[in-house]
């Protein structure tokens, strides 16, 4: 999957495969090109090559997949990865700063994987032209949003669904931040 450079090259004390929102891998322009999501261009060769789609599940790192994913998790690779799906855009909404800075990766794992996964198995099993361009809009707007300092957003109309079909415990249900 290809992306521009955002962090540095020498990691050597930082293990983590998350990256919270003061990471300190992440240099100065690095942080600009990741909140405007001009890191993720590149991608566009990889669509062009069959490898992703525009919309479908972003990839995660494989140690999270054997570390963390449930049997029913596999769904998501039904569809192509793409640039942008529910999850990420959920993700990008509501999760990227609610990341503890001193534990990124058990913050994700236990309380933001779930909801990002289950709102991406609702969209692996409901995938259509009309819903990609839903999610086309969605994402868009909130890239757009985020860039003039939006930071309050709907809960995704999947998470409802989400819960109905026992994809994620109610607990994990935030409340919604806006009701505009």
């Amino acid at each position: 999957m290809y992306k521009f450079r955002t962090m540095h090259v020498d990691q050597r004390s930082f293990f983590s495969s998350i990256t919270s929102k003061n990471d300190p891998r992440i240099f100065a322009f690095g942080s600009l090109l990741r909140r405007l999501k001009v890191d993720e261009l590149p991608q566009l060769f990889n669509i062009l090559k069959g490898e992703m789609a525009i919309i479908g599940p972003r990839p995660e790192d494989p140690n999270i997949v054997n570390k963390y994913y449930a049997p029913f998790h596999y769904e998501t690779f039904d569809v192509l990865p793409g640039l942008a799906s529910p999850g990420s855009i959920y993700y990008y909404t509501h999760c990227e700063a609610a990341l503890k800075e001193n534990d990124a990766e058990e913050s994700y794992a236990n309380q933001l994987l779930p909801i990002k996964l289950a709102l991406d198995t609702v969209y692996a099993r409901e995938a259509s032209f009309v819903y990609d361009l839903r999610v086309i809009l969605r994402a868009s707007w909130a890239i757009v949003s985020m860039a003039f300092g939006k930071h309050h957003f709907r809960n995704p109309p999947e998470l409802k669904k989400a819960a109905r079909l026992g994809l994620i415990p109610a607990s994990l249900i935030p409340a919604s931040q806006t009701t505009s």
